[in-house]
């Protein structure tokens, strides 16, 4: 299976890990909301009704409270989801004996048909809001159904203790202000369909929610696709344009072309040619991604970038395309690292020498090509005159070459050089002022 099949294989499980984690922080919110609005219910019973018939109610709502925390010590357990659908099945059944069986009063006795002229009925609806939170439309519907099943089942467990049921239906056409009062008034007053209307609206808007619950899931499911396909992307142009570039490719599709003040470092392996001519083309490959791996790692700490490899040779850029202080003395500092690498191990058996020169001024920036394939690239003299002082070296017999900016701005970060003098390197019509990097003394202060 090839890179681009593992990835198309991963992306739906990580769209579902991110819809469970968002169902999980939602039960969360649930829970503790749930606790909030119970709370606030007690607060008010203990205000609004007098003492001290207040605390019963009061006391219950707390207790419910108090209770429904317990599951928040299962979130991440495999018990996590059917505590999910227990908890709001406890509430609806809290709700509906209220309905069914809790006093009005704890005076003298009122028919329990006159429950109804209270809210408590009311408190179903707040379910199905907190039923929201969890991002679960299955949730939403259970709570919904068992809502409108709990209403029922008071509604028919009040009407089974009643000799008589009078409701709306009872009244003439046109009745008048006390036949009106009469029936309303009634002791027998239960209104079967309102209590009828109440369950369809409710349904309504469990529906309603459910629907609102999978948008919003298509809405995460989206966004966890596009966040695995900007991943994907990083990860696949990551192997062929540094890192940095393919973040930034991902973000704006684009880098836009700059002019931009940075320090060049050009590396190249000395005696390379007749060491591949000794080995197999596989043992090469090897090599040499070895070798570039090791000295990417390099140039990553020293917060440059690896900009492009031209056979055993690999240009990297600071301060392009990231912005990072004292570029000159953090090139200085990779190269020195880079020496310190291969004087102290081997690349697959073999000893490699290494070939450095470092140039700083301005450079051009940005991808370049066709509109189908394109590759971020630095162009300019800057450029050109790291390459030529690297090449400078096998004539002078030194490992690191810089030219006199670099040094100029690098110095302040204690490094030895030798001055080698004014030079004329091809491609410029004025001589060059170099220094051969003897010792990098402060490469590991650079951060």
């Amino acid at each position: 299976m090839d890179a681009a099949s593992r990835d198309r294989t991963l992306a739906p499980s990580t769209v579902a890990l991110a819809l469970a984690d968002a169902e999980r922080r939602g039960f969360r919110l649930a829970v503790i909301g749930r606790a909030c609005a119970l709370s606030a219910i007690a607060a008010f019973y203990l205000i609004v009704f007098p003492w001290p018939n207040n605390l019963p109610m009061a006391g219950v709502f707390l207790a419910f409270a108090a209770a429904g925390l317990v599951p928040l010590a299962l979130i991440g357990s495999r018990l996590e989801r059917p505590a999910r659908f227990a908890l709001f099945a406890v509430d609806v059944v809290a709700i509906a004996a209220m309905l069914a069986f809790g006093p009005l009063s704890t005076g003298d006795d009122i028919p329990q048909n006159l429950i109804f002229l209270s809210s408590r009925h009311v408190y179903f609806f707040v379910l199905v809001a907190l039923s929201l939170l969890t991002l679960s439309p299955a949730l939403v519907l259970w709570t919904g159904f068992l809502g409108v099943s709990g209403l029922a089942a008071a509604t028919a467990a009040i009407m089974a203790g009643m000799e008589r049921v009078v409701s709306f239906s009872d009244l003439p056409r046109g009745p008048t202000r006390e036949q009106f009062m009469a029936v309303v008034a009634s002791p027998d007053f239960l209104n079967l369909p309102v209590r009828v209307n109440e369950g369809m609206v409710l349904a309504l808007v469990t529906a309603l929610a459910a629907l609102a619950v999978h948008r919003a899931r298509a809405m995460t499911r989206a966004h966890a696709a596009v966040e695995e396909k900007r991943s994907r992307l990083q990860r696949l142009f990551g192997r062929y344009v540094p890192v940095q570039v393919a973040e930034q490719l991902a973000e704006a599709g684009r880098l836009a072309p700059e002019m931009r003040e940075a320090s060049v470092l050009f590396a190249d392996i000395e005696g390379f040619t007749g060491i591949a001519e000794q080995l197999p083309p596989a043992e090469v490959i090897g090599l040499l991604n070895g070798f570039f791996g090791a000295t990417t790692d390099i140039i990553d700490r020293h917060n440059g970038v690896v900009v492009n490899h031209v056979g055993d040779a690999l240009i990297a850029a600071f301060n392009a395309p990231l912005m990072v202080a004292d570029f000159a003395g953090r090139a200085v500092a990779a190269a020195g690292a880079l020496q310190a690498l291969v004087a102290a191990r081997d690349f697959d058996g073999h000893r490699l020498r290494v070939r450095i020169g470092i140039a700083t001024g301005p450079v051009a920036a940005g991808t370049v090509g066709g509109a189908e394939r394109q590759t971020y690239t630095l162009y300019g003299d800057t450029v050109n005159l790291a390459q030529r002082l690297e090449r400078l070296n096998k004539e002078l017999g030194t490992d690191c070459l810089v030219c006199g900016r670099t040094y100029s701005e690098a110095k302040r970060g204690g490094i030895d050089a030798r001055p080698v003098g004014q030079t004329q390197v091809r491609g410029r019509g004025e001589p060059v002022e170099v220094f051969s990097i003897v010792r990098q003394a402060a490469a590991s202060n650079l951060n």
